[in-house]
C-alpha cells in the first residue's frame, strides 16, 4: 500500500470542515514543499546549475505559485494568462505555447519567458515582432508515453513539435535570423506510467542525438536542454511512486556518455514537473447528500465533474477516502456528482465503507490537473480552494464562484 497515495491531513480536513461549507478543495503547504525540494535535489546532486520550471497548468493558484517559486523553481507557461501570472508575480521561465498567434507571441514577448518554438512556421513570426537572442525549440522525438493515448505529446499523431527530421532546418533559419543562443526542449507525454523507470533517459539519448545533428549540420550549439515533464504519479495504493534520485543519476550518465561520444559542450539542464509537485498535495473534499438504491448504488456528493474532470475525460482513477469511518464494513458503490452527464462519476463501483448521508468523501490526488481543468457545464460554480500552512492554520486562497459570477461577461 502506497502511503503516497492514501494519505491525507486528517486533522486539517476535520477543521475545515467544521469551518467551510462543502464542496472546497485543500492543499497542504508542507507537502507542496517537500515534492519541490526532494525535485529539485535529487537533479541539483548531479546538475550543480540545475533549473526546475514548474508546469503552471497543473494549478495556478498565486499561493501555490509563490511557495513553489520560493523552492526555487521557475514558471513553465503555455498561454497568455500563466505567463501574466508569472510576471505579476515576479517568476521567470520558459513559454511553450502551440499554434500561438501574433497577438500571443506580442504578448509574452515582455514577460520574461524564454520562447519554445512549437514549429518552424513561427520564425515569419518571429520576424514580424522581432527576433529574440535566446530561441528554443519544441522537438518532437518521435516516441512518446502517457497513460493513454491523447497524453502521449510525441510521436507521429502528436500535434506538438518540430519533427527530429527538421530540427537541423528550424535552427539553421533561426541562426540567419540573428539568433544567439539556442535551447531545445521535449515533452513527449503526461503521466508517463511509474513501472516507466528507465524512460527519462532513453528520451534524453534520443534528444541529445537531434543536437548532435544540428550541431554538425548547423554549427549550433545546444546550451539548454529542456527534458519536459511526464513524471508520473501513483493515483492507485498498489502502484509505486517514481525513485527520482534514480532518474536523475540515470540522466546524467546520459549526460557523460553523449556529451563526450558526440563531441558535445554540456548543456544546462531544464525540466518541467507539475503533477509531480502538486497532485498528492491537494484533496477535493465533498459531502454525501443521496445514497440511492438503483440497479446499482450510488452516492451523490455535492462536488461534481466540473470541479474535478479527470474521471469523466479520460477515466482516471483517483483513490477515495471516507472521513470517521474505519470501523464501518465495505459495500461497492459509485461517487456521483450533480452534472447530467453519465460520466460525471468520481468514483465508478469501488469498494467503500458503507456511507450514509452527512459522509465526508475525500478525492485524493487533486492538487494538479483538477481544479485548473475545472468547467462551468450545467451552470455549475467551481468550488473554492484553501491552503494549509506550516504552521497549521487553513486560509482560503480562492473564492468559491456564485451564480452571478457565471453571466458577468454576458450582455443582456
Amino acid at each position: 500500500m502506497n502511503e503516497e497515495v492514501i494519505y491525507y491531513p486528517k486533522e486539517a480536513i476535520q477543521k475545515a470542515i467544521n469551518s467551510f461549507k462543502t464542496p472546497f478543495f485543500l492543499y497542504e503547504e508542507k507537502k507542496l514543499r517537500e515534492n519541490c525540494q526532494i525535485f529539485r535535489d535529487s537533479f541539483k546532486k548531479h546538475f550543480p546549475e540545475f533549473w526546475p520550471l514548474y508546469a503552471i497548468k497543473a494549478n495556478n493558484n498565486p499561493e501555490v505559485l509563490k511557495i513553489v517559486a520560493s523552492e526555487g523553481f521557475g514558471g513553465d507557461c503555455s498561454s497568455e494568462s500563466e505567463a501574466w501570472i508569472c510576471k505579476k508575480l515576479g517568476i521567470k521561465g520558459m513559454y511553450t505555447g502551440n499554434y500561438t498567434t501574433k497577438e500571443e507571441f506580442e504578448f509574452i514577448k515582455n514577460k520574461g519567458m524564454i520562447l519554445n518554438l512549437d514549429d518552424i512556421s513561427m520564425l515569419e513570426t518571429m520576424e514580424e515582432i522581432g527576433v529574440p537572442e535566446t530561441l528554443s525549440f519544441r522537438i518532437n522525438p518521435g516516441i512518446g508515453k502517457g497513460f493513454n493515448k491523447d497524453n502521449v505529446f510525441a510521436g507521429p499523431d502528436a500535434k506538438y513539435g518540430v519533427p527530429l527530421e527538421k530540427a537541423p532546418e528550424a535552427y539553421k533559419r533561426a541562426k540567419e535570423l540573428g539568433v544567439k543562443h539556442f535551447g531545445i526542449h521535449m515533452m513527449t507525454g503526461t503521466n508517463v506510467p511509474t513501472d516507466e523507470i528507465n524512460y527519462f533517459a532513453n528520451i534524453v539519448e534520443k534528444l541529445f542525438n537531434v543536437v548532435a545533428s544540428i550541431k554538425n549540420t548547423t554549427g549550433v550549439e545546444i546550451e539548454f536542454m529542456n527534458i519536459g515533464g511526464g513524471f508520473g504519479v501513483p493515483y492507485r495504493p498498489e502502484e509505486k511512486s517514481l525513485d527520482m534520485e534514480f532518474i536523475a543519476k540515470s540522466i546524467r550518465e546520459v549526460f557523460d556518455r553523449k556529451c563526450k561520444e558526440l563531441k558535445l559542450k554540456e548543456p544546462k539542464l531544464m525540466a518541467e514537473p507539475g503533477r509531480w509537485i502538486a497532485a498528492n498535495a491537494g484533496w477535493l473534499i465533498g459531502k454525501v447528500h443521496v445514497i440511492k438504491d438503483s440497479y446499482k448504488k450510488f452516492a451523490g456528493i455535492d462536488a461534481s465533474s466540473n470541479d474535478m474532470p479527470r474521471p469523466s475525460i479520460y477515466g482516471a482513477y483517483h483513490h477515495i477516502s471516507v472521513l470517521n469511518s474505519d470501523d464501518r464494513e465495505k459495500e461497492i458503490i459509485s461517487i456521483v456528482g450533480r452534472i447530467c452527464e453519465n460520466s460525471d462519476q468520481l468514483a465508478r463501483d469501488r469498494e467503500l465503507p458503507k456511507l450514509k448521508k452527512g459522509d465526508i468523501v475525500i478525492v485524493h490526488n487533486c492538487g494538479g490537473h483538477a481544479h485548473t481543468m475545472g468547467h462551468n457545464y450545467n451552470g455549475r460554480p467551481r468550488h473554492a480552494e484553501y491552503l494549509i500552512e506550516k504552521n497549521g492554520n487553513i486560509k482560503k486562497i480562492r473564492n468559491e464562484e456564485g451564480i452571478e459570477d457565471l453571466y458577468k461577461t454576458c450582455i443582456y
